[in-house]
């Protein structure tokens, strides 16, 4: 199935507002994969038109959850991103991990020349990793302790003045 998949409620059970799958709305079955483990989440309350469900594919399990456990627990995650009160379409991480990628210029340029990793590291994988740590550039001292990221900026430069 592609990411382009849209669900439609029985008559009796869609949402009252806009006529989604209510959230918390689990498709783990007859369109999933027979064979591997995953499943669509329909996790938050569409505002406009119709709402996408996230699509998840369980690679590795280690705590060995049952899928409803893990399917609660994700629907769970998605009602704890601090930029909303709302729930989500996919768990806060996930939208927490997307907002540092994005602002990664920020922190690394792999352009910049930079001096060349310990002489006494052996392993070239060790020396490639000493190498791409000495290019991060040291976060701002006002935010070094913050979860920056999970706010936007409006609200951080407001917090930094009160």
């Amino acid at each position: 199935m592609s990411d382009r998949a849209r669900f439609f409620p029985r008559q009796n059970e869609r949402d009252t507002i806009n006529g989604n799958c209510p959230p918390g709305t689990v498709v783990d079955e007859g369109v999933c994969h027979p064979v591997e483990f995953d499943f669509y989440l329909q996790s938050h309350a569409g505002i406009l038109g119709t709402s996408r469900p996230a699509h998840y594919s369980v690679l590795y399990d280690d705590n060995n959850f049952t899928p409803d456990t893990l399917q609660k627990f994700t629907y769970h995650l998605c009602y704890t991103y601090a930029r909303t009160t709302r729930a989500v379409s996919i768990p806060a991480p996930v939208y927490y991990a997307d907002i540092v990628c994005s602002r990664a210029k920020n922190h690394y340029n792999p352009y910049e020349e930079i001096e060349e990793a310990d002489p006494n590291v052996l392993d070239k994988a060790d020396k490639d990793l000493e190498y791409h740590k000495a290019a991060f550039k040291p976060l701002h001292q006002a935010v070094e302790l913050l979860m920056y990221f999970s706010v936007s900026w409006s609200q951080h430069r407001a917090s930094l003045w009160a």
